[in-house]
């Protein structure tokens, strides 16, 4: 069975479906009519390898995990290849299981490894900044995560698969040498 997730741009009323059984992203209009699709199964750039979980920034940047591709791919709001970040690997920033993917007010992308049991922060770039959570059952610890959603105030919500549980986290922005 095909995992489907969306993500919703307000500023352009389009809805993102990510189809991993497809290998594409489904574009809608607010109404629900087809706008257009994103991708084909492939490697190359704009391609996918069983795409899961999609995520938009406030410019209207899309987000993609390519789950099999190892990679976090982004597209402008014309559906437009922009670049990407993210290999196959184990050390930190690499992907290994990417499913849980979300953006905060800053640009910070966050993606969570199924593989890893932790979720990892990327810059707008796609560098690697941290990241927070190691397997167990404890507070700060997951199990399988498979989801993450940031809400208005950068709190950041991880569905912890396992454990049967959605953990909340918050963003604190500032206070560092920048």
């Amino acid at each position: 069975e095909a995992e489907t997730y969306h993500a919703f741009d307000a500023a352009s009323n389009r809805l993102y479906v990510a189809d991993s059984a497809a290998h594409r992203i489904w574009i809608y209009a607010s109404d629900g009519a087809p706008v257009g699709a994103i991708g084909r199964r492939g490697a190359g750039d704009g391609e996918f390898n069983f795409p899961t979980h999609v995520a938009v920034d406030r410019a209207g940047m899309l987000y993609v995990t390519d789950s099999l591709g190892f990679r976090v791919q982004m597209f402008d709001r014309e559906g437009r290849f922009a670049g990407q970040f993210g290999r196959h690997g184990d050390s930190s920033g690499d992907l290994a299981r990417p499913k849980g993917l979300a953006v905060d007010s800053e640009g910070h992308v966050y993606v969570g490894d199924a593989l890893f049991d932790a979720v990892q922060i990327f810059d707008r770039q796609g560098r690697f900044l941290l990241s927070f959570g190691e397997r167990g059952v404890r507070p700060g610890q997951f199990w399988l995560p498979t989801g993450a959603f940031i809400d208005s105030q950068d709190r950041i919500y991880v569905a912890d698969g396992y454990n049967q549980r959605i953990q909340i986290f918050q963003y604190l922005a500032g206070g560092g040498d920048e």
